[in-house]
């Protein structure tokens, strides 16, 4: 079953990814130093860039996974106030899944693997546990823990449901809320790290030569890898700020 601490590429979606990153290579190697060798050398920056762009990707998926299982302990606790057992409820809780997000959903398979890990005699317990350790959302693993306990315990398995999905969904309704807030800030924050290379594209081709005593020269090139190092620095600290971790 998939592990959702990684992330695999499809043959597109990484040629995109690359293409863009080397647009982004040649647009600094020409602006800020006129220099093929540069790109050439920062081409070892690829493999760096794609870790940080899946570990992105990872975290999406996470974020995605943990708004279906919400929505899976709503469909199960409903299947449980309708008299289902929990483990039938499980299974039952595939249909509206995919009624609610299609059939490209991350919860759907899963589902479907419980459905048949239990027709194997497996413990609903077990195999949510297997979905935590793959998936590492902390939600799911809570859930896990809670519920086994209060199996064993003899609790009431629709009020865990309840309530777990109550708690998930309001953690998720204050990060959508925080994501709102900030979407304004993302966009100016997008902006602002495209503003230098139109600043100094635009004074290039108004201002032929403007540019020239920076480019090869060991003084020209110490500032301009000065400014960009102050704009990197600039850029992850950005990314950092709207970075939203509730």
């Amino acid at each position: 079953m998939r592990r959702y601490d990684e992330y695999r590429y499809g043959v597109w979606e990484i040629m995109g990814v690359i293409s863009f990153y080397l647009l982004i290579l040649a647009l600094v190697a020409y602006l800020f130093y006129r220099s093929f060798l540069f790109f050439m050398i920062s081409l070892i920056s690829v493999p760096f860039y794609l870790k940080l762009h899946r570990k992105k990707r990872i975290r999406e998926t996470k974020v995605k996974l943990s708004e279906e299982f919400a929505e899976v302990l709503t469909s199960v606790s409903a299947n449980v106030a309708a008299g289902y057992a929990a483990e039938n409820a499980f299974a039952e809780a595939v249909k509206d899944i995919v009624s609610f997000y299609g059939e490209k959903s991350l919860m759907a398979p899963e589902l479907r693997n419980i459905k048949k890990g239990l027709s194997l005699n497996m413990t609903l317990e077990s195999l949510l546990y297997d979905l935590g350790e793959r998936s590492k959302v902390e939600d799911i693993i809570v859930f896990a823990r809670v519920f086994e306990t209060a199996k064993r315990n003899g609790g009431n398995i629709r009020k865990v449901f309840d309530e777990t999905a109550g708690t998930v969904k309001e953690k998720l309704e204050v990060e959508k809320e925080i994501r709102v807030l900030i979407s304004q800030k993302k966009l100016e924050l997008s902006i602002m790290e495209a503003i230098p290379f139109f600043i100094i594209g635009y004074i290039d081709i108004t201002s032929k030569g403007y540019f020239e005593v920076l480019y090869h020269n060991p003084k020209g090139v110490l500032i301009m890898s000065a400014c960009l190092a102050v704009y990197a620095f600039a850029v992850f600290l950005g990314s950092k700020i709207v970075r939203i971790d509730v």
